[in-house]
């Protein structure tokens, strides 16, 4: 969806009937991070986590803490529930965030952004064994470009298209496109984990030509 297209479809016309004035929150939606374990390196063996899927949890889960229990957190098809000691994972939408959730639907794969780290960030002891700890889940491509920068690790799965039209629902009701004057270069382009290290690895080495 084009900018043009939402700035027609913010027209107060175009809201949705029984909506006189903009949301300005809504409740947050539960979900469950999964993540599925990989054995890699041939001679050398270490397990490699990967983000593979972000769905909405009932209420048994909210009560669980949106985690399986029990055996070692690894189901058949290797994927873990993750978060075993995390509060419960919400997905948010605010007002301010608009932008970032603009961003997101026109980047052309909308996605679900997870904030997560392994045992060894937190101990410093590389190989530390564990599972991956979800730490936030967000819609705003903004929000995720903060955490990158911060050196977080930070994956993605596709959005649902029914979640992608309820975001643009708010969206529409809330985005206000910024002004030509203001606006610095291209839109951001949301980079892997692995794009973005290699970046700050080029940045140290002084960049390609050098300096």
């Amino acid at each position: 969806m084009s900018e043009q297209d939402y700035r027609e479809e913010a027209q107060v016309g175009n809201r949705p009937s029984g909506m006189g004035e903009p949301l300005t929150r809504i409740e947050p939606i539960p979900v469950r991070v999964r993540f599925a374990c990989e054995v890699a390196g041939g001679r050398w063996q270490f397990r490699q986590w990967r983000l593979v899927d972000v769905s909405p949890t009932d209420e048994s889960d909210r009560r669980d803490g949106g985690t399986d229990r029990g055996g070692d957190g690894v189901s058949p098809d290797g994927a873990s529930p993750g978060g075993g000691a995390a509060a419960p994972l919400a997905i948010e939408l605010f007002p301010d965030e608009a932008q970032g959730y603009y961003l997101n639907l026109t980047s052309g794969e909308p996605s679900i952004m997870v904030k997560w780290r392994l045992p060894e960030d937190e101990s410093g002891i590389v190989g530390d064994a564990g599972e991956p700890l979800p730490l936030a889940v967000t819609l705003s491509y903004d929000e995720a470009g903060r955490w990158m920068d911060g050196g977080e690790r930070v994956d993605r799965v596709p959005m649902p298209a029914a979640m992608a039209e309820w975001l643009a629902e708010f969206v529409r009701l809330h985005w206000k496109p910024e002004e030509k004057r203001k606006r610095r270069g291209p839109r951001p382009s949301f980079m892997s984990r692995e794009e973005f290290e290699q970046m700050v690895e080029r940045e140290r080495r002084g960049g390609v030509g050098g300096r």
